[in-house]
Formats: structure tokens, sequence, C-alpha cells
């Protein structure tokens, strides 16, 4: 660096921290984690879980496929039976 940037560098004035906005921060942040609503400890799976365990499955089955597809493929371009 240079002596004139290193010379206002210098001047700048201490970053310190500001008490009061952390303090507005930390009741902010406590007020919106007391709003939150709890999760619910019900052992059904929501309607949304259902479909996800349809669909999981399912889309391995198709990744799967489309792999042996892919090599099967790979494997008749280069001639190997």
């Amino acid at each position: 660096m240079s002596e004139p940037m290193i010379r206002l560098l210098a001047e700048l004035p201490r970053a310190d921290p500001d008490s009061a906005r952390a303090e507005r921060t930390r009741i902010r942040c406590r007020t919106r984690l007391a709003g939150l609503p709890r999760a619910s400890t019900s052992s059904a799976p929501s309607p949304r879980g259902r479909k996800a365990q349809l669909w999981q499955p399912l889309i391995a089955v198709l990744g799967v496929a489309y792999l042996a597809a892919a090599i099967v493929q790979a494997l008749r371009a280069y001639g190997i039976p």
C-alpha cells in the first residue's frame, strides 16, 4: 500500500460496536423466535410427507433404470456384447 493510503486508513474512526443497536436486534430476534409455531409431536405424517414418501422411491427407480440404459448403450457403442 502507498503511504497516503495508510495515512487515510489511520485517520478513520474506530468501529466500536453499538450496544443499543445490538440490544434492539436481540429483542427483535427473541420476539420472532417466540412467535414461531412449535413443531407438533404428531406421529401421523403430513399430506406433503406422504407425497414425498411416494415420489422418492419412484425417482430412485427411474434413476437406476436410466443409468442401466445408459450403460447398455455405452457397451453397445464399444461393441461389447
